[in-house]
């Protein structure tokens, strides 16, 4: 592994984090070729008190910023990124918590978040309504004097893993409720039915509410069904997945280079006689490295812009150019990084023979993480919202992907 980001706050580059990680890391490559979920190394995260890391110092987290946290979630998905994918919707809930004017809701989420707690989500719904829209089937209705629950959620990612569910729900009133509840309370079934072809065990699967009966004091919210969300936080989610890209590019820099180290022959016309030596393999890695320098540089200045609107928000101040600031500079990172990161993973392969193809190997790993990373939401539609914007004027999108 590489040295942890200098954006990290101190005690995430503590000696223990370090050794966590390098453990985290030491059998990711195997658990990703046996199909092996990860449930001992998400505990393990959130034992350590690495999920309560944007608490307040004072209030038992370590008070890092939107930059150091995703420097954080760099180091982890460097280690290993299905790890650090699981904990993207937790991430996001505490920063929401955070934020939260009711004094009784912060506490009580914030101390089980600071217990170990691990949140995940039940959002995404398919059907005719476009992604990222505002309909839901899944309802939160009144029956016989209690509040229940009934739906079906689909890409919960996380959720396999977490001991806490925030649901999105409709309620009377054209309204959307967001609800906490947990996960293995009766009526709920969390299925791991997802078979993508990377990030394969994040637990992206399917779940499904049945008759699930709601304490009050969880309706976290009811907002109206097309209000737009709090400033930075969908830039924040999105983002976070190019944190993902960020650590994993750092790995294909890391194989690279060992596959580089272990080859014992080149070819006859190779400008050297020896791999290690060879002049096209090093600019090969060199350029490897500076993409996954500047894959971690652009996330952590996006992060700034996430920053600025989420701390004019906790002002009451918050402004739609801070909002479509941090919008600008999450997507200009998409944009530029999915094509790029998905070349670095497939040159990994131009510094070894034959022999890079090898299963034993797993580099392939590395493209169908990405691969799967970048198609959460395509460049193409967030690069022409861009080109809108700038030359007619026209705001850019507010839903769950912009």
């Amino acid at each position: 592994m590489t040295t942890p980001s200098p954006a990290v706050s101190a005690a995430a580059r503590s000696p223990e984090v370090r050794a966590l990680l390098a453990g985290i890391a030491e059998g990711a490559a195997e658990r990703e070729r046996r199909d092996e979920s990860p449930f001992a190394q998400v505990e393990a995260v959130a034992k350590a008190g690495l999920g309560a890391l944007s608490l307040p110092v004072d209030e038992g987290g370590q008070g890092a910023s939107v930059r150091e946290l995703l420097a954080f979630v760099i180091d982890l998905a460097e280690a290993d990124p299905i790890v650090a994918h699981v904990l993207r919707t937790h991430y996001s809930q505490v920063l929401g918590f955070l934020r939260s004017p009711d004094r009784d809701v912060r506490r009580r989420w914030l101390d089980r978040v600071r217990a170990g707690t691990v949140l995940g989500n039940a959002i995404s719904e398919t059907g005719p309504s476009a992604a990222g829209g505002h309909e839901y089937d899944t309802r939160l209705d009144e029956v016989d004097g209690r509040l229940v629950l009934n739906g079906t959620k689909y890409y919960s990612t996380g959720t396999l893993y977490a001991d806490w569910i925030a649901v999105a729900a409709r309620v009377e009133g054209d309204l959307v409720a967001t609800v906490m509840v947990p996960a293995d309370r009766a009526g709920i079934s969390v299925v791991d039915d997802w078979d993508g072809m990377g990030q394969s065990r994040t637990g992206t699967g399917t779940t499904t509410f049945t008759d699930v009966v709601v304490d009050p004091d969880d309706v976290l919210s009811r907002r109206p069904r097309l209000e737009p969300r709090a400033p930075g936080d969908v830039a924040f989610l999105q983002l976070y997945l190019h944190a993902l890209v960020a650590g994993i590019l750092r790995s294909v820099v890391t194989d690279a280079t060992a596959v580089v180290r272990s080859r014992s022959r080149t070819f006859e016309h190779a400008p050297a006689p020896r791999a290690v030596d060879d002049p096209i393999l090093h600019e090969k890695v060199g350029t490897l490295a500076a993409t996954a320098w500047i894959a971690e540089s652009a996330v952590l200045a996006a992060a700034d812009a996430v920053q600025a609107a989420m701390d004019a928000a906790a002002r009451g101040e918050p402004t739609d150019e801070l909002r479509t600031a941090a919008a600008l500079a999450h997507c200009a990172v998409k944009i530029h990084l999915d094509p790029a990161s998905l070349g670095a993973a497939s040159d990994l392969f131009d510094v070894g023979g034959a022999s890079a193809s090898s299963r034993a190997r797993n580099l392939d790993r590395h493209w169908r993480n990405l691969r799967t990373l970048t198609l959460h939401n395509p460049a193409s539609y967030k690069a022409a919202a861009i080109g809108r914007h700038l030359v007619t004027g026209e705001p850019l999108p507010v839903n769950g992907y912009f």
